[in-house]
């Protein structure tokens, strides 16, 4: 196991095992992006490790890799090393079908580590739960709608921020489930699956986007 990293100071955020001087600087010193991003991080992530458990029970390795990367690119990003070295060794462990169990018993450890010292210092961004759309315009949600849809594409990272700051317009609209989708798709960088969410808000909405 390695050795859990110190808690790194982020001006008064200080969140145990994650460098977040370091990860600060990648979101260029923007703060509440990157405590937006931890945040959804600490919500999305919980289960991770029984997807992963799941894909292979159900002979998916390339399913269960894939989780296992993805999981070890967004704990980089945020500053999560520890959390990033173990997901690498569960996707080796993956991909050499040798030492599975020991690798994801490691990784569940350091994942629920990181989630509690997140979750110790942040609170939650949940909204409440529900899944009844609220009654405002579908054509108000067009334009930024158009907007995000285009920063997916072509990979552009303010699309999180650009999402931070859409939220309360696209939340007259969408329903909470809809907003914490994007919200967790693009704050993990899994841009493909938040333009397949985009596409299917846009069809309930019956909008024509940009």
């Amino acid at each position: 196991m390695p050795t859990p990293a110190p808690a790194a100071v982020c001006g008064e955020l200080l969140v145990t095992g994650i460098d977040t001087t370091t990860a600060l600087k990648r979101t260029g010193g923007n703060r509440r992006r990157y405590e937006s991003l931890l945040q959804r991080f600490a919500e999305s992530q919980t289960l991770i490790v029984n997807d992963i458990q799941s894909a292979l029970a159900s002979n998916d390795s390339l399913a269960a890799n894939r989780l296992a990367h993805s999981l070890k690119g967004a704990s980089a990003n945020l500053g999560a090393n520890d959390l990033a070295e173990a997901a690498a060794k569960a996707e080796a462990a993956i991909e050499s079908k040798q030492s599975i169990a020991p690798a994801l018993d490691a990784l569940r450890h350091s994942l629920d580590s990181t989630i509690a010292a997140i979750r110790s210092v942040l609170p939650s961004e949940s909204t409440a739960v529900s899944d009844l759309a609220p009654n405002g315009d579908p054509s108000t949600v067009a334009q930024p709608l158009s907007r995000l849809k285009k920063l997916l594409e072509t990979d552009d990272g303010d699309a999180s921020d650009f999402l931070l700051e859409a939220r309360s317009t696209l939340s007259q609209v969408l329903t909470p489930a809809e907003i914490d989708s994007l919200l967790a798709q693009v704050s993990n960088f899994a841009y493909s699956d938040a333009l397949r969410s985009i596409f299917a808000i846009a069809a309930r909405l019956s909008l024509a986007l940009e």
